[in-house]
């Protein structure tokens, strides 16, 4: 039996992409001291509204407990805030400040060059087809992720 080419495996190549990818968005988000937890739970609660600790953890496709390692320094920045949930007493949702709408926006302006690096192989007029790939093949695996229904 014959081993199969790793650069054939789609999982070996999501990976490999994943992290060159993941060393560049850390260079981009250091010097606005953000992890990509923290830039994640900004966005999606930006783009979102309030959400509980869970739900943006399953958004941002990352364990509930990374997820409130990220939160536990956004809220303590002011970037964040924990509130009552208006009618599920029990439940505490995040809500993003006016201060963490405007470091998301930091934020995604300078991971945009990350994003151009790895779009710059493709014709622009592939560009968005290699997005609706990537995002069928992440339904697949974590629909959560791609936030609520119709957002994508």
């Amino acid at each position: 039996m014959t081993m199969k080419d790793p650069g054939e495996r789609v999982g070996y190549l999501i990976w490999q992409l994943s992290q060159a990818y993941v060393q560049r968005m850390d260079q981009a988000l250091r010097p606005l001291k953000l992890t990509q937890a923290q830039f994640s739970a900004l966005v999606r609660l930006s783009r979102d509204g309030a959400l509980s600790s869970a739900e943006l953890a399953r958004r941002c496709g990352i364990t509930a407990q990374s997820m409130g390692t990220a939160l536990r320094d956004l809220v303590e920045r002011g970037l964040v805030e924990r509130r009552a949930h208006p009618t599920h007493g029990k439940i505490v949702e995040m809500s993003v400040t006016a201060a963490g709408v405007e470091l998301a926006l930091r934020a995604e302006a300078a991971v945009e060059p990350c994003e151009q690096e790895a779009l710059e192989p493709f014709a622009p007029d592939e560009r968005e087809q290699v997005r609706a790939h990537l995002r069928r093949m992440l339904g697949a695996l974590n629909p959560q992720a791609l936030g609520p229904v119709g957002d994508c």
